[in-house]
């Protein structure tokens, strides 16, 4: 998960010439050279999946083929993640591919106060607290997509087996185990809003867990963070997720 807190908010025109209407202007929203969404104005805002890159020839949803992510609220943060219920048969057809920000940083997240400035931007961008709250499948995909790993949750685990040969301090095994626990946990949440928190490393002196791969071009992956005797899932190198109803040490998986 990348964090967005300064993103680039700038207005552009694309070429309708081919549609035979007026050129628009829209705003398109941009982390470092990815655009993240080309018009803040047409997107529709009010169901997931949200299509945030549309057809730059005509402006209709669902022209261009891709371009989808799911929005949702958690703590203090949205989260743009994998398209819900998408499978490999999906991405095989062309179906709610997601777009190219969750294929390049796994999933995206925008700190409130930036998201507002957005709303601000383009008034069509829905307000913070009217968001839908972040369910176990939101939050596990904001967990552990990446743009190394596998595209769809299913694969992962094989894929941990296959690759994955250190952690900063748990064995192998073990690793595996709790990124099982933690998938389990979100699973049994879909479609239910997540209680918890996100907690900043720095004030809760949790040490954050690595993970260590044997892939051609895979990258580390921060994974968790030890808190007591408990990994909990870490979403990116500031944030932990910290459930409601931890009560400081769970043991082991």
């Amino acid at each position: 998960m990348v964090l967005c807190d300064q993103p680039i908010v700038e207005k552009w025109s694309p070429d309708f010439s081919s549609s035979g209407v007026p050129d628009p202007a829209w705003t398109r929203v941009k982390y470092g050279q990815t655009v993240l969404c080309n018009s803040l104005e047409w997107t529709q805002w009010n169901t997931n999946p949200v299509q945030v890159e549309l057809c730059d020839a005509c402006g209709t949803v669902g022209c261009a083929s891709g371009g989808y992510v799911d929005i949702s609220a958690l703590g203090n943060l949205v989260l743009w993640t994998m398209p819900s219920h998408v499978t490999a048969t999906d991405f095989a057809e062309g179906r709610l591919c997601p777009a190219t920000a969750i294929e390049r940083f796994g999933s995206v997240a925008f700190p409130n106060g930036v998201w507002e400035s957005l709303h601000v931007a383009a008034v069509e961008v829905p307000r913070f607290e009217s968001l839908a709250r972040a369910d176990g499948l939101a939050l596990r995909d904001a967990w552990a997509g990446g743009q190394h790993r596998p595209r769809t949750i299913e694969k992962l685990l094989p894929w941990l087996r296959a690759c994955l040969i250190a952690a900063d301090t748990l064995d192998v095994a073990e690793a595996i185990r709790w990124v099982e626990h933690w998938l389990r946990w979100f699973g049994d949440r879909e479609g239910t809003p997540v209680g918890g928190v996100l907690a900043d490393p720095e004030n809760t002196g949790a040490k954050m867990e690595k993970f260590y791969f044997d892939c051609p071009g895979t990258a580390d992956w921060i994974a968790l963070a030890q808190m007591h005797d408990s990994f909990l899932p870490a979403l990116g190198p500031n944030h932990i997720f910290v459930p409601a109803d931890y009560k400081g040490r769970e043991g082991k998986p």
